[in-house]
């Protein structure tokens, strides 16, 4: 609720929510085999639908992290922060060979690239 509300899915990482999904996939696995197992052969425990029906929610609600992931990461801001660096950058090489000082000139270069965003 708070990546809705926010927009945001900062502090998501993909790799993370990408262990979630193969988590949820492999506990599915495992307890629909368990089930159809207990069923074939009527030994075990046939109560484990419940866990079935657990892992369909989770993978229900990986799934919309997911459709989060897609639609608000990177943010917006977090493209624009990019964007400045790497024209800061570009400025800062470009402007070596002055007598500036390095803090000086990349500080400048920020300066400039917000003013020109």
């Amino acid at each position: 609720m708070r990546n809705y509300s926010n927009k945001t899915t900062e502090g998501l990482n993909v790799i993370m929510v990408g262990g979630w999904i193969l988590g949820d996939f492999l506990k599915l696995f495992y307890f629909t085999s368990q089930l159809l197992w207990s069923r074939v052969t009527g030994v075990g425990d046939a109560g484990n639908i419940v866990f079935v029906f657990g892992c369909i929610f989770a993978l229900a609600m990986d799934f919309l992290v997911c459709l989060q992931m897609a639609v608000w990461y990177p943010s917006r801001e977090t493209l624009e922060l990019k964007e400045g660096l790497v024209r800061s950058m570009q400025k800062l090489k470009a402007s070596h060979r002055s007598n500036e000082s390095l803090p000086c000139k990349f500080l400048r270069c920020m300066k400039e690239a917000r003013s020109s965003s």
